[in-house]
């Protein structure tokens, strides 16, 4: 028995209902949580949807947001398929639920994909809701504004709006009000909400959970590859100018009247420019976003909130840059790559200051010719590299501090931890390549497969997928629908996983899953000291 057909406030949706594995698991695909973002409601809030009459067949995914679509290993991992269609009609969400009928109170968890906020859709092939459907969780993944389309300022804008951008932003704050409506009716429970990203993602997560017009209404927080809680907001006025360098980079006349702007063509407006060009930044305004950073928004506005944060190994740049002005001697980019041991040893001089004799870093670390560039990797992984502008948090040590120093803040919530080093089986024809995992390590965004049990042969075709892959696929999705019910990931027959309040408590995912405590050892104080001074986290005794 499945779901069936369901009353929304806005009118009733019929969705496809799976067989086998899922039976009774059903999906509605592409419900229109808000009215279509075009015409005079282009650069504006979202407003309500319109109210239809009979059944509205949600068996197929609304349109991706316009945007440039990722290539590289990404396309290959996850776009193979081909690209969906793109449209600024895309504020739609889909929900997946294993329920019966309404109001079984089932844990509701919220999707908000990666891609920076420029780039990817709700749907993506690694990110199938299926597997924690059936262990008992409703998911929702949201489409919203990217890029251009969901972040322009102008002064224009600001001028009939008060503020101007953040449009994406306002997006998520309007599906968070559809599902605090809605989801009840698809047996979920509104009283009971996780939201989760990647990347990205990760970053919609957090400034929606400690936003004023989310308040109480978030319980807890998955944020994958990074919980950006270091990252500075941008100010109104430096955006408006972003908006208009955009214009003239596009061929528009940056003094283009609002009446104009609303009236262009899709493609005439939207151009595939550099990321330093394209719009793609919240802006802290004073009311949704009134902080200057995550990290104050944080400390002044988020309530009773769990958190699960993690980074994979392969990720965190090496060669990241040091914030300015963080270290006794500031950091210079002497070298930009590592052949050998020599390399390595001036890489890291640079990088630590007085912290390499200090901690004696010759002795405590040893490599070789053939073994200094991974290991410079997996150092940087663990929390080894400069604070990397935008990418901050993608590294195990920054993760685990968060825990400690929010509990000083927030000492009733829960927080968790983990570093992803589970490498991604590959065809014998990419051994020795770029493709790899032995050079590329767990990267960017490699547990998404995992996290969402999206396991299936032959997706990707290059993906040999093996008994341990599976394997950890199931448990590793039964943390993530342990933590979404109850704000703990543990549970009977997984091992168990330490709290980062708890001493700095967290997991390796790997192929053998090791919940590890404690900053004992010289090396691991070495980073914490590293960290705590790169990031300006002095904050009395916490990490002595």
């Amino acid at each position: 028995m499945a779901l069936g057909v369901v009353q929304t406030k806005y009118g009733k949706v019929s969705g496809i209902t799976y067989d086998g594995r899922y039976t009774g698991i059903t999906e509605y695909r592409g419900i229109p949580y808000a009215a279509p973002p075009v015409g005079r409601l282009r650069f504006a809030p979202p407003q309500e949807p319109e109210e239809w009459t009979g059944i509205k067949d949600c068996s197929s995914y609304a349109p991706a947001a316009v945007q440039t679509m990722l290539s590289d290993r990404h396309a290959r991992e996850y776009y193979f398929q081909g690209t969906p269609k793109m449209s600024e009609d895309c504020l739609y969400v889909n929900v997946c639920s294993g329920a019966v009928q309404a109001g079984e109170k089932r844990p509701v968890y919220m999707w908000f994909h990666g891609g920076g906020l420029t780039n990817c859709f709700s749907y993506e092939i690694q990110c199938n809701p299926q597997e924690l459907a059936r262990k008992g969780v409703v998911v929702v993944s949201v489409g919203q504004r990217l890029n251009l389309f969901g972040y322009l300022c102008l002064p224009q804008l600001t001028k009939e709006q008060g503020k101007s951008g953040n449009y994406g932003f306002m997006d998520q704050i309007k599906a968070l009000d559809w599902v605090t409506e809605n989801i009840e009716a698809f047996g979920g429970d509104p009283e009971n909400i996780t939201v989760g990203g990647q990347s990205g993602g990760a970053l919609k997560c957090c400034l929606l959970a400690a936003s004023p017009a989310a308040r109480g209404r978030i319980k807890r927080v998955i944020n994958q590859s990074g919980n950006k809680w270091m990252i500075p907001l941008k100010s109104l006025e430096d955006q408006e100018k972003l908006g208009r360098r955009y214009l003239q980079y596009a061929g528009i006349d940056p003094d283009i009247t609002l009446e104009e702007l609303r009236a262009m063509d899709t493609w005439e407006l939207y151009q595939d420019a550099p990321r330093v060009v394209m719009p793609g930044d919240v802006v802290w305004d004073g009311d949704l976003i009134p902080c200057k950073s995550v990290r104050e928004l944080f400390e002044t506005c988020l309530g009773d909130v769990d958190f699960m944060n993690g980074a994979d190994s392969g990720e965190a740049e090496v060669f990241g840059e040091s914030a300015s002005g963080l270290n006794e001697v500031p950091v210079r980019k002497f070298i930009s790559q590592i052949r050998n041991s020599r390399d390595f040893y001036g890489h890291f001089r640079n990088l630590l200051g007085l912290l390499y004799e200090k901690y004696d870093f010759e002795s405590l670390v040893k490599v070789t010719d053939d073994t200094a560039w991974d290991t410079a990797r997996l150092l940087a992984g663990r929390g080894l590299c400069g604070s990397e502008g935008m990418n901050v948090s993608r590294n195990l040590m920054l993760n685990r501090y968060f825990g400690m120093y929010m509990h000083k803040k927030h000492p009733g919530n829960s927080y968790y931890s983990y570093w992803w080093t589970h490498l991604l089986p590959c065809l014998s024809s990419d051994k020795n390549t770029s493709a790899d995992p032995e050079r590329t390590l767990a990267w960017h965004s490699t547990e998404l497969w995992f996290t969402f049990g999206s396991l299936r042969e032959g997706i990707p075709p290059h993906r040999p997928w093996r008994n341990i892959d599976y394997e950890i696929a199931d448990a590793i999705s039964s943390y993530w629908a342990n933590f979404i019910k109850c704000g703990n990931p543990n549970g009977e027959g997984l091992p168990v996983w330490p709290k980062s309040n708890d001493n700095y408590g967290y997991m390796e995912l790997g192929d053998d899953f090791l919940g590890k405590n404690g900053v004992d050892e010289p090396l691991e104080k070495l980073i914490l000291e590293f960290i705590t001074r790169e990031y300006q986290l002095m904050d009395g005794d916490l990490y002595e």
